[in-house]
């Protein structure tokens, strides 16, 4: 389905789960020869981690792997044979926007306030020229001040659509749905949540409109706006809402086909030999 193609990259080695490079790649082989695959974008890596990553990879045999590179904009010194870096990501502090390495593409992440949104401008001008480059959001971390309130990710999707900025969001969306955690009592946004805000706000509604949907709990009903889209709409929602980082691939996903919105994937193949590169784009 065209809505969730390449939604959720792979931020396994990410918290909370801190998984290890071998059993980030490992996995990450196994999303590939699923039914998972059309869902999942690029294994994301901070360079903080990069030479556990090479190491684990030459471990595994040197399976074709793409990855995004967290933290920087610069190429990593030693890139293991097999390895592709399809992108970085790192805050940026205001413009001018940083230029990756090779014309790879970039997300920036910004901060929900008037430089922020001097940056969102920056990105969708960027875009607007032909730069491979998106705005990035965090909406939750591993403390309760980490989750910016529904006003303010409200503000952020409606600016983003006002500019037209691409936006991807990272941290705390492991489910569909709007909940609340049952071990830390944090509020978690919800990506569907966050997807029909985005059509509403490309519908004009106003920002308690936005606000109303982001603290919605009613799966079904978000579900059920979600599936009356057309192509066009559909069009508009990922333009804005390219992807997010997510360290559980399988939670998310199984969210969608709970609700209906996706049949259920076929099981995993074996990951030894596997080419571990996205199949298509997201759409």
């Amino acid at each position: 389905m065209p809505l969730f193609a390449r939604l959720v990259d792979d931020a396994a080695m990410f918290p909370p789960g801190n998984a290890s490079a071998v059993e980030a790649i490992r996995g990450h082989l196994r999303y590939r020869t699923s039914g998972l695959d059309p869902y999942v974008g690029p294994l994301l890596v901070h360079l903080d981690r990069w030479d556990e990553l090479a190491a684990a990879h030459a471990e595994l045999g040197s399976p074709q792997l793409h990855v995004v590179v967290i933290g920087t904009h610069r190429m990593p010194p030693v890139l293991p044979p097999g390895v592709r870096v399809v992108g970085f990501e790192q805050p940026v502090a205001r413009p001018p926007l940083p230029a990756a390495d090779g014309g790879a593409p970039l997300a920036c992440e910004i901060t929900a306030d008037e430089t922020g949104f001097e940056l969102l401008a920056a990105v969708a001008n960027a875009a607007g020229e032909g730069a491979a480059v998106v705005a990035k959001f965090r909406t939750g971390g591993t403390d309760v001040a980490a989750f910016p309130d529904e006003a303010t990710v409200a503000a952020v999707i409606s600016e983003a659509v006002r500019v037209g900025a691409p936006l991807k969001f990272t941290a705390g969306l492991h489910h569909a749905v709007r909940f609340t955690d049952s071990g830390t009592g944090f509020e978690h946004h919800g990506f569907l949540n966050l997807l029909v805000a985005t059509e509403r706000a490309h519908a004009g509604v106003l920002i308690a409109d936005l606000v109303e949907v982001l603290t919605s709990r009613d799966g079904q009903a978000l579900a059920d706006s979600a599936r009356g889209w057309g192509a066009e709409q559909v069009g508009s929602v990922r333009r804005t809402f390219v992807s997010f980082g997510c360290c559980g691939v399988e939670e998310p996903i199984g969210d969608l086909v709970s609700l209906g919105l996706l049949d259920a994937p076929v099981s995993s193949a074996s990951v030894h030999d596997v080419d571990a590169s996205p199949r298509t784009e997201a759409g």
